[in-house]
């Protein structure tokens, strides 16, 4: 028996007899259903929305007919199948769908044949995977009805499946005598144009369209499989900038390509390129003013909130969407950003008072919302006015501004709780006619303010120590204790009695000093009176003995402090005014700790010095004068190894000393260079890449990837059926360097797919599928090969072989290889008996064949021969009287045909050369 393997895509033929000659013509495919290639601006509205979204009725997606400038078919038969690649945007209801196909019988007769409508689940190659998911089988026959396509549409349906991802339909058959054309649009004219969404099997292998041809010419077409479609749609968008700042454009980017609208097989504006005329926006501040765009763009000149409304439609191919589109609304409402409010009222406050902070902003409708902490989810108080009934700390809460789910930035209010002062200490003093009164008085919290009058609002001055103009007469000061606003009261009053003689000039004394304990030396001051007059040294302003009475003072510094001592000129009587001589007592400061930080180049190296007091100098090198900074954190950007040098000082007091710190610098090696194989598809590739320096090297998929793909100087990619670009970057001790990048050369690999045929006496015949102007090579599986095109093998053996063509392009030398396995049995044909009269012999036969023992008057006088497609090629009238009839077969090619004669089973036989 003769099984035939071979996908044959051509036009389907008219055959006709006439004098044992052939001759076809091609079938001419008639659209009779109308385009609609106008559109509607449809201004209608509905409430629907993204998240109630409005089903759309079932539609008929023409998309192959719709993009068809002619239309062919293509058979179909046993073994031989075709299918269509549906893109699924959003998930969909498909219950069955349309197609255009007949029975290719010539000329045309009753007969029937069964048609498989199928759906799978495509896979990653756009090819059928799996198992159908759903299937549905119905009869056609050959009524051609002139070519018009509603003469030949077919339709099959099954339950309701939903489907969220690509799906291919396609259309079989089991009959392994007739064939079945099936209306694809036109790839002569490429109307596929190059999407690849077609497919076809052969021995039950899918290949994609773009392996096949015809006679030559690339299968670029759809098959026209037209889904019967049902879907929910959902129009929804985003914006960029939910919460805008008023000098902002506010973006909106519609949803519309993970929804259905989005998609030209599904929506036939946007296969029109009218995709806007699909959108309708508005942006909330004329409800009659509206833009047809897909994706919107507004500014807003008015600070408030607006509701952006979009009105999405989808008109469908064939069903009532055609001319009443399937509308759904979304509205989403955009927030402003609030501005950082204002705290107003007074921070300052006194322990066991009330305090109390208004939130205030230029913002309509917002809400204040007070933190204990920026980092706490929820606030502690909710509404303008903060209140505290008694201040007893000090307290910082933050405040922010809230517009729905807009949040201003933060605004830090800090609360302060003053102690109130409880003691005020003073002397009065007593002075000479024309002297100053040093005054000097203390609280335990706050300043002291000196005023002149008992109900003063302005002080005259505000501090412990205060010396008086020359004062001829007896004179009286008010002091008041006040910390912040936190106040000792009644005011005290401060007495300064002037004698009636007259006190002497002061004396003139040395500038004030400064000493370091480090230098382990006492400091002299000196004062000079005038003539006749003494010197005084006092450690106090007024009052109290004196210290010493010499011209010069020796004063022996042991801690860090200012001290100031003072001097007047006395006449024997009276004192002079005091004069204070300031002697600042400082140390250069010790280190307490210094960080020597290590940080990857280019990075900021962040050095910080501890200490009790005083401040850091910084110089690059141990001697220099050059100061780098001058402050305790000093942040550089070396870009390798450093030395730094601190000086730690305070005042005039230098450490003689400098410290030395360093700061490590590490660098990922770098690439120098990086580079990838060239490779034919369908093999890896190996990168390798060069760098100079220690570290680990990585490979990515992306320049911003954190995905570890390899490691090592080379990185072998996974299989590539085209150029691909990966990343190698480098890491030295937490140091990450540039990423370089290196593409493969991918050269394209032959198709190899090819068909076989088995024929008798344990033959194949083998022919490759596309082999174009590659080489070809054959492995029969019994150690013998061929480099024929198309070759005919014959096995000494029965049993399976695994076949295997090998394909090497002559253009680039890449190869590929497709193996399966060829059945090969016991085959030898011996003439058969139609009934125990009548015989057909020989079979094998070479130029004609012999029917014997036909005399009976019921015997029809038709005789047929087909091929093993079920196409008829020629048809004899014989004499039912005659014992034998002879059936000339010169016209017929080689291989097998079947013979018929009504009424009797057929016949197989096979025709030699």
């Amino acid at each position: 028996m003769v099984k035939n393997y071979i996908l044959f895509l051509s036009f389907i033929l008219f055959f006709k007899l006439g004098n044992a000659q052939i001759t076809s013509l091609p079938l001419k495919i008639i659209d009779d259903m109308p385009r609609h290639t106008s559109f509607i601006l449809d201004n209608s509205q509905t409430k629907r929305s993204n998240v109630n979204p409005k089903t759309c009725v079932v539609d008929t997606v023409e998309y192959g007919r719709q993009r068809g400038t002619a239309f062919f078919t293509v058979t179909v038969s046993s073994g031989r199948s075709l299918g269509q690649l549906y893109d699924c945007p959003s998930p969909i209801t498909l219950n069955g769908f349309t197609f255009y196909a007949f029975v290719t019988a010539n000329p045309p007769s009753p007969k029937t044949m069964r048609m498989i409508c199928n759906v799978y689940n495509a896979g990653a190659d756009s090819l059928p995977t799996g198992s159908p998911l759903r299937s549905d089988t119905i009869t056609i026959d050959s009524t051609f009805g002139g070519g018009v396509l509603s003469r030949i549409e077919k339709h099959c349906s099954f339950a309701p499946i939903t489907l969220n991802n690509k799906y291919i339909l396609t259309v079989e058959t089991d009959s392994t005598t007739m064939n079945a054309g099936v209306v694809t649009n036109s790839y002569t004219a490429g109307n596929g144009r190059r999407n690849n969404l077609n497919c076809g099997s052969i021995n039950g292998f899918w290949y994609n369209g773009r392996n096949l041809n015809v006679g030559g010419v690339p299968f670029d077409c759809d098959i026209l499989l037209h889904p019967h479609v049902k879907y929910n749609f959902g129009t929804d968008f985003t914006i960029n900038n939910q919460c805008y700042n008023l000098a902002d454009s506010v973006k909106c980017t519609n949803a519309s390509f993970n929804n259905i609208s989005g998609s030209k097989v599904y929506n036939r504006y946007e296969y029109f390129n009218l995709g806007n005329f699909c959108h309708q926006w508005n942006n909330g501040v004329n409800q009659f003013t509206n833009t047809n765009i897909v994706n919107y763009v507004t500014k807003y000149t008015v600070k408030q909130d607006y509701k952006i409304r979009l009105i999405s439609r989808i008109y469908g191919y064939r069903g009532p969407a055609l001319f009443n589109p399937c509308i759904d609304t979304t509205i989403k409402t955009l927030y402003f950003r609030p501005d950082v409010p204002q705290a107003i009222g007074n921070p300052n406050v006194c322990i066991g008072d009330s305090a109390q902070i208004v939130a205030s902003s230029g913002d309509t409708g917002v809400v204040y919302e007070w933190f204990r902490k920026p980092t706490n989810p929820s606030p502690f108080l909710v509404g303008s006015t903060y209140k505290i009934s008694q201040v007893m700390a000090n307290d910082t809460v933050y405040l922010r501004a809230r517009n729905k789910t807009c949040l201003s930035n933060f605004r830090t209010v800090i609360i302060r709780a003053n102690k109130y002062p409880t003691t005020l200490s003073f002397k009065d003093d007593s002075i000479c006619a024309g002297s100053r009164a040093i005054l000097k008085a203390t609280t335990d919290a706050g300043n002291v303010l000196w005023f002149s009058n008992l109900n003063d609002i302005v002080p005259i001055f505000t501090g412990d120590i205060y010396q008086t103009p020359i004062l001829m007469n007896d004179f009286k000061y008010y002091i008041e204790a006040n910390n912040a606003g936190c106040k000792l009261l009644p005011r005290q009053e401060v007495n300064i009695r002037v004698g009636a003689d007259f006190a002497p000039n002061p004396p003139v004394v040395s500038n004030d000093t400064l000493v370091c304990l480090s230098n382990g030396t006492d400091v002299e001051i000196s004062a000079t009176p005038g003539s006749g007059l003494s010197v005084r040294w006092f450690n106090t302003n007024s009052g109290g003995a004196p210290i010493g009475f010499n011209n010069t003072y020796l004063f022996t510094p042991t801690f860090r402090e200012t001290k100031i001592l003072y001097a007047d000129a006395f006449n024997g009587v009276c004192g002079s005014s005091r004069v204070p001589v300031r002697i600042s007592v400082e140390d250069y400061p010790l280190l307490n700790g210094v960080n020597q930080p290590t940080i990857c180049s280019g990075d900021s190296a962040v050095v910080i010095a501890n200490l009790s007091y005083g401040t850091v100098k910084w110089y690059d090198s141990e001697s220099s004068n050059t100061e780098l900074f001058d402050g305790t954190r000093f942040v550089s950007y070396p870009s390798a190894n450093q030395d730094y040098y601190i000086e730690t000082v305070s005042g005039a007091c230098v450490n003689p000393s400098r410290t030395k710190i360093t700061v490590t610098v590490n660098k990922a090696p770098e690439i120098t260079k990086v580079w990838a194989d060239t490779i034919c598809t369908k093999n890896p590739a190996t990168f390798k890449a060069v760098v100079n320096g220690p570290g680990l090297i990585r490979w990515y998929e992306s320049e911003t990837s954190d995905v570890v793909v390899g490691s090592g100087n080379t990185f072998k990619s996974p299989v590539l059926n085209g150029p691909q670009r990966y990343w190698v970057g480098t890491v030295n001790a937490g140091c990450f360097g540039p990423r370089s990048s290196a593409i493969p050369l991918v050269n394209g690999s032959p198709f190899t797919g090819f068909s076989f045929e088995i024929l008798t006496w344990q033959q194949v015949r083998l022919s490759p599928i596309n082999a174009g102007s590659g080489a070809v090579k054959w492995h029969f599986g019994d150690g013998k090969t061929s480099t024929l095109n198309t070759v005919t093998h014959r096995y000494e053996q029965v049993g399976t072989y695994d076949v295997k063509l090998i394909i090497t392009s002559i253009v680039n030398g890449c190869k590929d290889s497709t193996t399966l396995p060829v059945s090969i049995e016991t085959s030898s044909l011996k003439a058969i008996n139609l009934d125990k009269s009548i015989s057909v012999y020989p079979n094998p036969t070479n130029h004609s064949l012999n029917i014997s023992g036909i005399n009976n008057n019921d015997f029809s006088n038709q005789v047929k021969i087909y091929k093993m497609n079920g196409m008829l090629v020629n048809e004899y009238t014989i004499d039912p009287f005659s014992d034998i009839q002879v059936l000339n077969l010169s016209d017929l090619n080689s291989g097998m045909y079947i013979l018929k004669i009504d009424g009797y089973k057929p016949v197989l036989f096979n025709k030699l050369d």
